[in-house]
């Protein structure tokens, strides 16, 4: 075997630079050396070859070649010849490379070359006019889509780039074609740029593979329970305007605080299609763009306390003692008549009546004895981001005293309903939090001790086994007062429910297998608002580039900063090699924002004494 012949390696042209015993040397022409078996390589020309950068020949009409042949054989040399008049290296490459498509003729360097049956000859042109327009309309398409001129009919090419920017591929021959990632943010960038997404698509629920449409069990009929008629006790729903799911009213009679709660456990019975379509999702969604409920259409209608004249509840008659302790005077199924007030309404008016005075009282008894608890009251920002015909607004959800009232009653329901089950050792779902891995006493009020505090709270945790929650200072708790939205709650009244009635009580196994799939599935709706907020927040700004605001730096890590935005109830995390510490206060200005990519980027000041500032 000579040196510098053309040979054949894996489709590839080779030349031979080296021959010993067992192995040949060769270089290929993308000048990769190797070390190969004879049987590896096919030889076509006897070379001397010097470069492997041949000049493209003319290519005859090889359909006149075939004809003009006959049905006679020749070598793969007089082949070569008469292809191209000449039986050079780059000829045999060529000739190759023709023969191998094996079109107009077939055969092979070694055993030469005959004319291919006229039927499949046209038989394969057909495929390659196929293939050649299948190519050419391909790349009508990715000149389409880099000129942002795509058409009603290439969204169904799109397809598989939807898919990536879901989250529900990985994959996309037409990104990699374009030469584009094939990641969820670069796919939504594209998809928002050819308009096959609209600026505020949310594509966090497809990523995290949470369903947001409407259940679709059917709501069973509720059951003929026999109720306690409370209506002569007027008791209020009192939440955030435009809330549509009220599920808890409380009222205050003769020394008792009643805390009136919806009751879809009269229809939702354990182990139904509705029971198990809401144990799988674990709670409701409250997305900017929308509320994904947990329970199926019309519950909210049947149960939500206030909605009609009269609404069926589950009541939980609490006397708070001198002490502040909640103790559970009685359970009932009762009828109620609820009258429905935003925040802002019972501030004007309920607050100032002598029982919600009275409630008042009672209820800060109720927290002076949480606090003697070792209860934390973390003071951060909250907001509500909603989307509505094309507008994001972020609305702040200040503390005031008529959101702790409604919040404290509910945790006083959950501290007197917990602490009788518990005695009574009734199988129920608890909620317990470990200690905080941070010395209290070492914080004082500022936002930065507050983010540090919650940094160092551990998870609450939803099971069978009573135990103290450390943050809100209680044990035992449990959480009864949202069945419309969380399915630990609904678990709850279906088991209190068995009680009053004197039924097989669900057993704790029962009760563990339901919570540990409900939380699993709340915990991924958590982390969509998350990103939901996240996202819709990101768009904010990017409507308003002339937003400016003040922050605090919350946390340092060498020259990683998290600065908490109080407006937004955001932290930003950034990167400034300064003298900043936490606790100061920064200016902010809006620079440019990715909602797709979740990055913003903000200017950041820090505010000084006179008032000036000095750039970072």
């Amino acid at each position: 075997m000579n040196i510098g012949l053309l040979a054949v390696y894996k489709g590839k042209a080779a030349t031979v630079t080296g021959v010993n015993k067992e192995k040949i040397d060769i270089r290929c022409a993308d000048g990769e050396s190797r070390s190969v078996r004879l049987k590896d390589i096919e030889v076509i020309h006897p070379g001397p070859v010097a470069s492997l950068n041949f000049v493209q020949l003319p290519e005859p009409d090889w359909q006149e070649i075939a004809e003009l042949s006959g049905e006679e054989g020749f070598s793969f040399a007089e082949f070569t010849e008469l292809a191209y008049g000449t039986n050079s290296a780059a000829a045999a490459w060529q000739a190759w490379n023709v023969l191998k498509e094996g079109v107009f003729f077939t055969g092979s360097v070694a055993d030469g070359v005959k004319v291919q049956d006229p039927e499949k000859t046209a038989e394969l042109l057909q495929k390659l006019n196929e293939k050649e327009n299948k190519k050419k309309l391909r790349e009508e398409l990715l000149e389409r889509i880099r000129s942002n001129s795509i058409t009603p009919d290439d969204l169904k090419f799109l397809r598989e780039i939807e898919a990536v920017g879901n989250g529900e591929s990985e994959n996309s021959s037409l990104l990699k074609e374009l030469g584009i990632e094939s990641v969820p943010q670069k796919a939504h960038t594209l998809l928002c740029r050819l308009g096959v997404w609209q600026e505020l698509y949310d594509p966090w629920p497809r990523r995290l593979g949470v369903d947001i449409n409407m259940p679709t069990a059917v709501l069973p009929q509720s059951c003929d329970d026999e109720r306690v008629d409370m209506t002569a006790h007027t008791s209020y729903a009192i939440d955030d305007a435009g809330s549509n799911d009220p599920d808890d009213a409380i009222a205050f009679v003769d020394g008792l605080l009643y805390v009136h709660v919806a009751d879809p456990a009269a229809a939702i019975v354990p182990g139904s299609e509705a029971d198990e379509e809401s144990s799988w999702r674990g709670e409701s969604s409250y997305l900017p763009e929308i509320l994904s409920p947990m329970l199926p259409e019309g519950a909210v209608e049947r149960f939500g306390l206030g909605l009609s004249e009269t609404s069926p509840a589950m009541t939980f008659a609490v006397r708070i003692t001198d002490d502040g302790k909640a103790v559970l005077e009685k359970i009932l199924l009762s009828t109620i008549h609820a009258e429905r007030h935003s925040y802002e309404s019972a501030r004007n008016t309920l607050m100032k009546s002598d029982e919600f005075i009275a409630m008042q009282n009672a209820l800060e008894r109720f927290k002076q004895c949480r606090a003697e608890n070792g209860a934390l009251f973390i003071k951060l920002p909250e907001v509500k981001t909603k989307v509505q015909d094309g507008k994001i607004t972020v609305s702040p959800c200040p503390v005031t005293p008529e959101r702790e009232l409604v919040a404290n009653a509910m945790l006083c329901a959950g501290a007197a309903v917990a602490d009788f089950m518990a005695r009574e050792g009734i199988p129920f779902p608890f909620v317990t939090q470990g200690e905080p891995e941070i010395d209290r006493s070492t914080l004082g009020d500022s936002l930065a001790d507050m983010f540090q505090l919650r940094r160092n709270c551990a998870a609450g945790v939803t099971g069978i086994i009573p135990g103290k929650h450390s943050g809100l200072g209680l044990e035992p708790y449990s959480r009864v007062t949202s069945p419309l939205r969380r399915y630990a709650d609904l678990l709850a009244h279906q088991q209190i429910r068995r009680f009053l009635k004197k039924e097989p009580l669900l057993e704790l196994e029962y009760i563990a297998q339901r919570l540990a799939r409900a939380e699993e599935a709340a915990n991924q709706r958590h982390k969509l608002e998350k990103y939901a907020n996240e996202y819709f927040l990101l768009h904010y700004l990017k409507q308003h580039p002339e937003w400016q605001g003040n922050g605090t730096v919350v946390d340092k890590q060498g020259d990683r900063l998290t600065v908490l935005i109080p407006e937004f109830a955001y932290c930003y995390k950034c990167r400034f090699n300064t003298g900043l510490k936490e606790g100061d206060e920064v200016e902010l200005n809006f620079n440019a924002s990715d909602p797709a990519e979740l990055r913003l980027s903000l200017r950041v000041n820090k505010l000084q004494s006179s008032g000036e500032s000095s750039g970072l």
